[in-house]
């Protein structure tokens, strides 16, 4: 089993998008590929056929990859409310409560994405795992599972994604860097930046500046895409089609040792 790690300088930065669209140009290529994402915040869900509760963005992501939605590609899913959140692990409502019971339930949290990783990797040829939120919050570092844990049981190699619409683009992605656990740090292999409207030419000394500074390479810079609805199967073709045209797919083969 292989597998390649979407991780973000932001949340909302297009990580699930990609993660989505790398599994749709894998399955088109004939891969037995599947998403995993450890930890979810989010209130909209989906109920799998063995009437178990992922996010909805995970059943985008299996449907891509032309994989069974199942509770093991999101072991862990908090549905947060107002005073009342939900801890759904392994499909199932596990507490009802406080936030601020997270800590209490690390244990739990850290076993179940380990067993669902592994369940995983024994049933697919790639899998596709997405991080959540920043990669460098280092404010939540000691309790991490979604970004750091994940990285380091799964071993997989990292590409950072950061979305330049609203700016601040190469600074994200250096800050990112810098701030990055040490002990995933030898794990990243790339950066992308998503959503940029012009031409590429306009961001070379920037990403240039970046290459060398960090020794990574840019993996890729995908336009700005407004129009790309799902789950219809022409929009996900569509997706697959935008990460072959403008990703570093010699960099994608080369990690996940595989031909595209």
């Amino acid at each position: 089993m292989k597998s390649l790690m979407i991780v973000g300088t932001s949340s909302s930065c297009g990580k699930s998008f990609i993660t989505a669209a790398l599994l749709r140009m894998l399955r088109n290529k004939g891969y037995s590929a599947a998403p995993f994402k450890s930890q979810n915040i989010s209130s909209k869900s989906y109920m799998t056929p063995e009437s178990c509760e992922i996010a909805y963005s995970t059943y985008i992501q299996a449907l891509s990859a032309g994989a069974v939605p199942e509770a093991d590609m999101n072991p862990v899913l908090i549905k947060p409310a107002y005073d009342q959140t939900q801890f759904i692990i392994n499909g199932k409502l596990f507490y009802t409560g406080s936030y601020t019971k997270y800590e209490d339930f690390l244990p739990e949290i850290r076993a179940s994405i380990a067993s669902s990783f592994q369940r995983l990797a024994a049933k697919y040829d790639i899998l596709i795992v997405e991080g959540a939120g920043s990669t460098a919050e280092i404010n939540l570092a000691n309790q991490d599972v979604a970004n750091i844990f994940t990285a380091k049981i799964t071993n997989s190699p990292l590409l950072l994604v950061s979305d330049i619409h609203y700016g601040g683009v190469f600074a994200a992605i250096h800050g990112t860097i810098d701030l990055l656990d040490e002990s995933i740090k030898p794990q990243l292999e790339g950066f992308i930046i998503n959503r940029y409207q012009g031409s590429r030419g306009i961001l070379q000394p920037g990403i240039d500046f970046l290459e060398k500074k960090h020794a990574i390479p840019c993996a890729g810079v995908l336009p700005y895409q407004q129009d790309i609805s799902v789950p219809e199967e022409q929009s996900l073709d569509r997706m697959a089609e935008l990460i072959e045209s403008n990703m570093d797919l010699g960099l994608i083969s080369r990690l996940l040792d595989v031909a595209l």
